[in-house]
C-alpha cells in the first residue's frame, strides 16, 4: 500500500517489502529530500540493525527496515534528522554540562544533567519540526506519519488514559511531558503538568530562535519537576497510595499486564526517538546493507527485454567499482582474500604485457596525414609567395589534415559457468590487452561487458536469479588499474544471450561517417536461462542481433571451442543463425586470432578529415 506522501514519486509494488534495488532507489530519494531541505550534501545511510537512528550534523543514519507500509515514516524521520543538521547547534549540546554549571539560576541541576539533556532534545525537536512543518508544507505528510508512528499510536493513547504514570516521579513526568500534546493527555495527572504545558507553549514555539533557547526552557521544566518530586517525598513518606495502586493493578489480570508491557515499550521507543536513538529491527543483514550502498555506486538500472509474450528484466551494472566487488552484489565477484589475489589474478600482468607488444604496432594510429596545396584561388595566404608575387598569380594555400576514423568497440563476453578454465584465461588476457591498447591509442574507445546471471535479494528475503549485464571497463573513464577487476569475476552464471544483448544495444553508438562502431561477441554456448532456451531463445537472439546490425554496427562473433561443442551437429548451425554467416569457431588454444583480427582492423587506412 503506497502512503500519502510517497505516492507522488514511489512506483507501486506488488509486495510490501522492497528488494535491494528498490531499497537503494528509496535511499536516493530520501537523500535528495535531505539535500533540498538543508542545501547541503549530507549522506543518508542505512546502518547496522543493532545501531541507532541519529545525526551528528554531518551524516544521517536511518532505519534499515523500509517497506511500502512505512516509507512516509522513514522519510519523515530522515527529514527530522536533516532539520537538526540545519538548525541545531551541536557544539553547544556537546558542552551542555558546562552550560548548566555556568548558569547561576540552574547550576543545582547538574546532578540531573541527563534529564536536562533529554528535555532539551524534546524542546529542540518541537522547535525545528515547527520550522520545517510551516516553511515546507510539502513535507507535512511525512511528518504526520512519523508522529503517528511514534507519538499518536494506540499503545501511547492507552497509557495516557490509564491510571499509570500518575505518581510524582521522573518516569511519570517524562512520559506525560513527551505526550503532553496528545489529545488523550490529562494535564491534571500530575501536580505541575499544566504549568509545564504553559511554559512549553507550543502555539508560540517559534519564539525559540536557537538551541540555547531550548536549553533554557528545558532547565526550567526540569527544575519544576525536581521540586515537585522533592515535595511529594516529604509529604508522602509512607508511600501508601503507591502500594495501593500496585495492588489494584495486580487484580486486573493478565490482559492488563500485557497492556502495561506494550505501553512501556511504546514509551521506551519515544524516549529513544527524542535521544536520537531510534532502535533498528533486523530486517536486512549487514551484508545486504553493504549491497544497498554498492548499488548506488554501481548506478544499476533495469531493462525490459521482450521475449515471446512477456518482458524479462535485465539488471545492468553501469559502473563497476571496488565497493561493488567487495559487497558480493549479485554473487558474481569475489574480492581476493590474500595479496596473491584470486584464481585468475596472473592474467592481469599477462594481459598488460601482451597489450604493450600490440601497442608498438599501433602507434601509427596516433599520427595524422597532412596534405598542403598551393597556388589556389582561395584559402589562407601563402606567405612564401607573397613577397615575389605581382598579384597576378594565385597566392593562396590550403592544409588538409586527416586522422584515423574513431572506433567504438563493444567487447561483450559470455560469463557463464562453462567458460571456466583455459577459455576464461585466454579470453581474459586478450580482453585486458585490448583494454590497455585502447587507453594508449587515439580514436579507439573500448567498452568491455560481461553477460551472465546473478542473485538478487527478493521481496521474500530469498535470492532471485536475474539476467545481468556488467559494464566492467570503459576506456573513456577508466584506468589500467580498473582492468584488474575483471580477474575478480566468478564464473557461476547462466547464458541469457539475447536478453543481455538487447540491453547492451541501448548503449551502443551507431556507425556514421565520423565513427565506426563494432560489437565483438565472445561466447561458448547457446542461450540458457530458466525458460529462455532452445529454439525460441535462438530466434530471439537472432532478432536482437539483426536489430543491432540495423544501426550499421559491425559484428564480429567468436565461438570459443574446446573441441567438444564443435562436434555437436547443431551447435554451428544455431550459432551462425544467431550471429550471421561470418560467425567463427575458434579453438581455445588459438584465441589470439581475435586480437590479430582487431590488429588489422586498427591499422586499416580508414581516414576522416
Amino acid at each position: 500500500m503506497i502512503q500519502k506522501g510517497s505516492s507522488y514519486w514511489l512506483k507501486p509494488a506488488h509486495n510490501d517489502k522492497f528488494d535491494l534495488l528498490e531499497l537503494a532507489s528509496v535511499q536516493r530519494a530520501i537523500t535528495n529530500y535531505v539535500k533540498i531541505l538543508t542545501g547541503k550534501e549530507i549522506p543518508v545511510n542505512f546502518v547496522d540493525p543493532s545501531g541507532d537512528s541519529m545525526t551528528d550534523g554531518e551524516n544521517i543514519e536511518i532505519a534499515s527496515r523500509i517497506s511500502n507500509k512505512n516509507v512516509d515514516n522513514v522519510v519523515g524521520l530522515a527529514l527530522h534528522e536533516a532539520s537538526h543538521c540545519l538548525l541545531t547547534d551541536f557544539k553547544i549540546l556537546k558542552k551542555l554540562n558546562n552550560v548548566i554549571l555556568h548558569n547561576y539560576q540552574y547550576k543545582h541541576l547538574f546532578p540531573n544533567r541527563d534529564h536536562v539533556f533529554l528535555m532539551t532534545n524534546f524542546i529542540e525537536d518541537r522547535r525545528i519540526d515547527d520550522f520545517v512543518y510551516n516553511s515546507a508544507p510539502g513535507y507535512k505528510a511525512y511528518y504526520e506519519s512519523m508522529y503517528k508512528n511514534s507519538f499518536f499510536n494506540e499503545d501511547v493513547n492507552k497509557g495516557l488514559r490509564s491510571d499509570k504514570y500518575r505518581t510524582e516521579n521522573w518516569e511519570s513526568y517524562l512520559f506525560r511531558i513527551i505526550n503532553i500534546f496528545n489529545p488523550n493527555s490529562d494535564l491534571d495527572a500530575l501536580h505541575n503538568l499544566r504549568k509545564i504545558y504553559d511554559i512549553i507553549d507550543l502555539d508560540n514555539i517559534n519564539r525559540l530562535k536557537s538551541t540555547r533557547d531550548s536549553i533554557e526552557v528545558a532547565m526550567e521544566i526540569v527544575d519544576i519537576v525536581r521540586a515537585s518530586i522533592i515535595v511529594e517525598r516529604i509529604t508522602n513518606e509512607d508511600d501508601f497510595d503507591k502500594s495501593k495502586l500496585e495492588k489494584s493493578n495486580k487484580t486486573k489480570g493478565e490482559e492488563n499486564d500485557v497492556s502495561q508491557e506494550r505501553i512501556k515499550k511504546a514509551f521506551q521507543k519515544q524516549e529513544n526517538f527524542i535521544k536520537g536513538k531510534e532502535r533498528k529491527s533486523s530486517a536486512i543483514s549487514k551484508k545486504q546493507i553493504q549491497q544497498v550502498e554498492a548499488i548506488n555506486y554501481a548506478k544499476i538500472e533495469k531493462f525490459d527485454s521482450k521475449f515471446e509474450d512477456r518482458e524479462i528484466k535485465v539488471h545492468i551494472v553501469r559502473k563497476l567499482t571496488d565497493e561493488v566487488v567487495k559487497s558480493g552484489l549479485y554473487g558474481v565477484f569475489q574480492w581476493p582474500s590474500s595479496l596473491k589475489g584470486g584464481e585468475y589474478s596472473y592474467c592481469f600482468e599477462e594481459g598488460i604485457n601482451k597489450g604493450k607488444r600490440l601497442l608498438k604496432k599501433l602507434q601509427i594510429r596516433n599520427e595524422s596525414v597532412t596534405l598542403e596545396s598551393h597556388r589556389l584561388k582561395k584559402g589562407k595566404i601563402d606567405n612564401r609567395r607573397v613577397y615575389a608575387s605581382e598579384f597576378t598569380e594565385d597566392i593562396f594555400k590550403r592544409i588538409d589534415r586527416s586522422n584515423y576514423k574513431p572506433l567504438s568497440i563493444n567487447l561483450s563476453i559470455d560469463g557463464s559457468g562453462s567458460m571456466q578454465g583455459e577459455k576464461w584465461k585466454s579470453t581474459l588476457i586478450n580482453a585486458i590487452a585490448l583494454g590497455y591498447v585502447s587507453l594508449n591509442v587515439d580514436n579507439i574507445n573500448l567498452v568491455i561487458t560481461i553477460r551472465t546471471t546473478g542473485d538478487m535479494w527478493s521481496h521474500k528475503g530469498t535470492p532471485r536469479h536475474v539476467p545481468l549485464l556488467i559494464f566492467c571497463f570503459n576506456s573513456k573513464n577508466n584506468t589500467v588499474h580498473d582492468l584488474k577487476r575483471l580477474t575478480y569475476y566468478r564464473l557461476l552464471g547462466a547464458t541469457p544471450e539475447g536478453l543481455c544483448l538487447d540491453a547492451l544495444n541501448k548503449y551502443m553508438d551507431a556507425s556514421s561517417y565520423y565513427l565506426d562502431s563494432y560489437l565483438i561477441n565472445m561466447s561458448d554456448g547457446m542461450p540458457n536461462y530458466e525458460k529462455y532456451l532452445q529454439e525460441p531463445a535462438y530466434k530471439h537472439t537472432s532478432k536482437i542481433v539483426n536489430k543491432i546490425k540495423r544501426k550499421n554496427i559491425n559484428l564480429l562473433s567468436y565461438f570459443i571451442s574446446d573441441g567438444k561443442e564443435y562436434s555437436q551437429k547443431n551447435t554451428s548451425k544455431y550459432f551462425k543463425e544467431m550471429y550471421g554467416r561470418d560467425a567463427k569457431f575458434i579453438d581455445v588454444n588459438d584465441i589470439n586470432q581475435v586480437t590479430q583480427t582487431l590488429n588489422k582492423l586498427f591499422l586499416s587506412e580508414n581516414m576522416v578529415s
